[in-house]
């Protein structure tokens, strides 16, 4: 079927659908980045005996993504949910 036989609110909705697709990609990539971020920063905590703050993440641990308020924000999140109950 070409685009010229789709009525506008078919074209609308496929694009719809795709965008919806690109941002649960999106989703699932940066959920995997923060949870391999968070191994390697735990990783790298151990060694060095640095704990988690946003600079220490970003300046001595070195994450240099453009998202690294985003990424810091996930990894603390990671970190507090595997906490063991009190």
């Amino acid at each position: 079927m070409l685009s010229s036989e789709l009525s506008d609110e078919e074209i609308a909705l496929v694009r719809r659908h795709r965008d919806e697709m690109a941002k649960a990609l999106a989703v699932q990539k940066f959920k995997s980045a923060a949870i391999a971020t968070a191994k390697g920063f735990d990783e790298w905590s151990q060694t060095s005996g640095e704990g988690l703050s946003f600079s220490t993440f970003i300046n001595s641990f070195g994450y240099q993504g453009g998202d690294g308020k985003q990424m810091y924000e996930a990894v603390s999140r990671i970190f507090a949910a595997a906490l063991p109950p009190a």
